[in-house]
């Protein structure tokens, strides 16, 4: 039984990934982006304000040294800037939007929007809080494994 059931769970959450990612490769693709920019993008709009990268990478759930990477390629599309930088170490200042990036999260936002209402919109909220925290549950108890 709990082998069935660990197949089961094992395959849906491997599919949910694929379509997750490949829904994020075909949205952010006319916008020269992948989908860890957008995660940052739309962290720095939500949070409404500039972020350190050690921040930035945490509410993102990726590492330092990915933001840094990311931080260094949407600084050279204009999208974000060092707002305060740092005296001897680059991105010690907080990462902050640019207007274009503003407009550019907005848009992604939009979208993102539009994508889970056609996910999950006809799902009661209830059963929807249930899910996540459930979900959160297990893969809190999987990463402590």
């Amino acid at each position: 039984m709990y082998s069935e059931r660990f197949r089961e769970f094992s395959g849906l959450i491997s599919r949910a990934e694929k379509a997750l990612q490949r829904a994020k490769a075909e949205n952010v693709r006319g916008y020269g982006l992948r989908g860890v920019h957008v995660s940052c993008l739309l962290t720095l709009l939500e949070q409404g304000r500039g972020l350190p990268a050690s921040e930035l990478a945490a509410l993102c759930g990726v590492d330092r040294a990915l933001v840094s990477r990311v931080a260094s390629e949407l600084m050279g599309l204009g999208l974000i800037r060092e707002a305060a930088p740092g005296p001897r170490r680059r991105y010690r200042g907080a990462l902050e939007l640019t207007q274009e990036g503003r407009e550019t999260a907005e848009e992604m936002s939009a979208i993102v929007d539009e994508k889970l209402q056609r996910v999950s919109g006809d799902i009661p909220p209830e059963e929807l809080a249930a899910f996540y925290r459930v979900l959160g549950t297990i893969v809190e108890r999987l990463e402590a494994l």
